[in-house]
């Protein structure tokens, strides 16, 4: 009597597994591809080896067409941002030259640009004192100077320093012990005038006092004393 075989129960062909299998294997061998690449500076084989790459993971590669929507007509020649600060330090520049000649205060002040901006020194020469003797109020003729300047501060948007300086004159005072205490609440006053009269963010102001630690000259004469004794405004441009 002949013996009965069972169907098999495996299908012909390669198994299934295997299939995913040397799939598995063959992006393996792609991904370590890639490292090698990476650690070679030749930047065409790696631009060879990221495009076979994108190639067989499938990737959609979309080409930007010139005179096509998504494309551009021309390139753009953006400018740089050292650029643009020089030429708004020198706008400023110009509109603080054409103030302070407006105002006849040409001896009085001081527009240099700066590494971080464009500094405007005022200085008490000639009899045009910015603050009261030995205190903080401020003149007319400083007064006038400084409203001048508010609408040059509200065309921009940069940050604002405030610079109370002194001469290396000693003061004591029950209101200001010394210079620093004198400097720092000038400083103050001219940054609360600016915010009242221009309606100003605040947050765009700081006031320092520096004392005599910065002159301009040396304090040997009267006439350079009146140089030191000045606040500095600087405009931040970055």
């Amino acid at each position: 009597m002949a013996v009965r075989k069972e169907p098999s129960k495996y299908r012909r062909g390669t198994p299934r597994w295997l299939i995913t299998f040397s799939d598995m294997m063959t992006l393996l061998l792609c991904f370590f591809v890639l490292l090698v690449s990476f650690a070679n500076t030749d930047t065409t084989k790696f631009k060879e080896v990221l495009g076979s790459m994108r190639d067989a993971f499938g990737v959609r590669r979309e080409v930007l067409e010139l005179g096509k929507e998504g494309g551009m007509e021309r390139p753009i020649k953006m400018e740089s941002t050292a650029s643009k600060s020089e030429a708004e330090k020198q706008r400023l520049v110009n509109l603080l030259k054409t103030m302070v000649k407006e105002e006849g205060v040409e001896k009085n002040t001081l527009i240099l640009p700066v590494r971080n901006g464009v500094r405007l020194e005022i200085t008490e020469l000639a009899g045009h004192a910015m603050f009261d003797r030995g205190g903080t109020g401020l003149t007319q003729e400083s007064q006038r100077l400084l409203l001048k300047m508010i609408p040059t501060m509200k065309e921009t948007i940069y940050k604002i320093t405030v610079e109370g300086h002194s001469d290396n004159i000693p003061l004591s005072s029950p209101k200001f012990p010394s210079n620093w205490e004198l400097s720092s609440a000038r400083a103050g006053r001219v940054v609360r005038f600016f915010i009242q009269q221009g309606k100003m963010d605040p947050r765009r102001f700081t006031a320092v006092g520096y004392s005599d630690t910065k002159p301009l000259v040396e304090n040997t004469t009267p006439e350079n004393r009146d140089k030191n004794r000045r606040v500095s405004i600087l405009y931040e441009v970055f």
